[in-house]
Formats: structure tokens, sequence, C-alpha cells
């Protein structure tokens, strides 16, 4: 990470502290387990770039610190998403006043046509109801320096409360790619934010990886310790087993990534 996209970091990341209930201070990471059980990393230690679910509060917390970044540093166009009905005219004129401090700002809201009458300049709303886009959380300033939060809805049948999972990013590269395929879905031309996707499977396939890894190294310095201990248990015969235990092991690795390629309907291998 460059310089300038560390310190942009570490700012948005101090405000989302700052907006938190004061006893929410851990977040869970996505598709990381550790002895079947999620693993949880404090709110400080978050990294950029990386997959967390999220709750309703750091949901809004992290959508709002970009919002906020970019009205102190941003000069490009911002994306913002009020994903319920109302949430744009409560925010409207907050919107008209944040529209004054960058170049223009897209609007994703849910609402009819009537409801977004009358706006001021600098503000594009698109209707975002019934659409894929009504189940993104965003907050995207582009431009130099640029910044992206963006998380899609978790569909929970038990419960009322609302999950996303998503990430933070200064990436240029991928806030490019996140712009173009939303220019593309407000226009009706796609139905999907594939970026998005390939990251997430990217970050999933990534994870269960280095787990499996670890897991495998934990289980391998055991055998060698025990080896150590007891030289006369380690018979050729076990030597042998162990070696193709390991290639064994190692193929399935090379699977994961393969089949998240097909999934994608990639042929790389």
């Amino acid at each position: 990470m460059r310089q300038g996209q560390h310190n942009a970091f570490r700012e948005v990341l101090r405000e989302v502290q700052r907006r938190m209930p004061a006893g929410q201070r851990l977040v869970q990471e996505a598709f990381s387990v550790d002895h079947h059980h999620p693993v949880f990393v404090k709110l400080n230690e978050v990294a950029s770039d990386t997959f967390y679910v999220l709750d309703e509060f750091a949901t809004d917390a992290f959508r709002e610190a970009v919002i906020a970044w970019a009205a102190r540093h941003g000069s490009g166009r911002l994306t913002v998403s009020c994903s319920a009905f109302g949430e744009f005219q409560a925010q409207r004129h907050r919107l008209q006043h944040l529209a004054g401090k960058v170049e223009r700002i897209r609007v994703l809201a849910v609402g009819t046509a009537e409801r977004f009458s009358g706006i001021g300049p600098g503000l594009e709303i698109f209707n975002t109801h019934g659409g894929i886009l009504s189940r993104y959380r965003v907050a995207l300033m582009e431009g130099q320096p640029g910044l992206l939060f963006i998380g899609q809805e978790i569909r929970q049948r038990q419960t009322e409360h609302s999950r996303c999972i998503g990430f933070f990013t200064g990436d240029p590269e991928t806030i490019d790619e996140v712009a173009d395929d939303i220019d593309l879905v407000v226009r009706g031309r796609a139905r999907t934010v594939p970026s998005f996707d390939r990251l997430k499977l990217l970050h999933q396939t990534t994870q269960r990886v280095t787990r499996e890894l670890e897991s495998y190294s934990r289980r391998m310095d055991l055998a060698i310790r025990r080896a150590r201990r007891r030289p006369d248990l380690l018979t050729p015969a076990r030597f042998d087993r162990i070696v193709r235990q390991s290639i064994q092991k190692m193929e399935e690795l090379k699977e994961i990534p393969r089949r998240a390629l097909r999934s994608l309907g990639q042929n790389h291998w």
C-alpha cells in the first residue's frame, strides 16, 4: 500500500472507531475459521482489501467515514448508496451541501421518481428499487486519491438485523473496476457487480488455502516432534505414508483455486 493510501486508510479507520458503539471493538473476518469457529479481529487491526462480516452499525460507520473523508480530501465523483425508503430525503440537504465540495455526487437511492424531484445541482439520483444495487452499501470516491467501501447484504431469515459482507480499499484499479460495474448497472447494461464477486471469491479461496496450509503445517510439526522423541517409530512404511499424504494434500490444495476459476467460467489451468 502506498503511503498516501495508508494514511487515508488509517484516517478512515479512526473515523470508523469514533462512530462505533463504545463496547463494540471486534469485527468478524469473512471466510476464516479457527477450530471451526469464526475469526474475530480488533477494529483497530482491520486490514484494507480484506472481507469482513459487518453489522448495521459497522456498515454505516464505514460508509459514513468514507463520505466524511471525501468531504475533506476528495475532488472527483462520489457515489453514495441510500438503501432504505426515505433515506435520501433524510440526507438530502447534507448531500446537497457535500456536492459543493466534490465534483459531483451520484446517489443510489430507493424510491420513486416523484421522491427525487427538484434536486439541486451536482446531484445525480438513480433509483435502485428492485435492482441488484439495492443489496449493496456503497461509498465510492473516484479520483486521486480515491477510496471505496462496498458491502453486500447477507440475506438472513431468522433475524431482522441486516448484515453485510464487504471491504474497504484505496487500490486505484479496484476502485475503477467497481465504478465501471456500477456505471453499467445504473445504465441497465448489466445485472451484476462482477468485480465484487471476483474479489469475494478470490479472498474466500485464499483464506481457505491459507487455513488448510496452517492446519497441515501444525500436523506435520507434531509428527516431526514425535519422530524426534521416538525415532524407532518412524519406520520406512510410516515415512512413505507421510510422503503420500503430503502429495495428496498438495493436490487437494491445487483443486481449491481450480474450482473457484471454474465457477467463474474461466479455464486458466
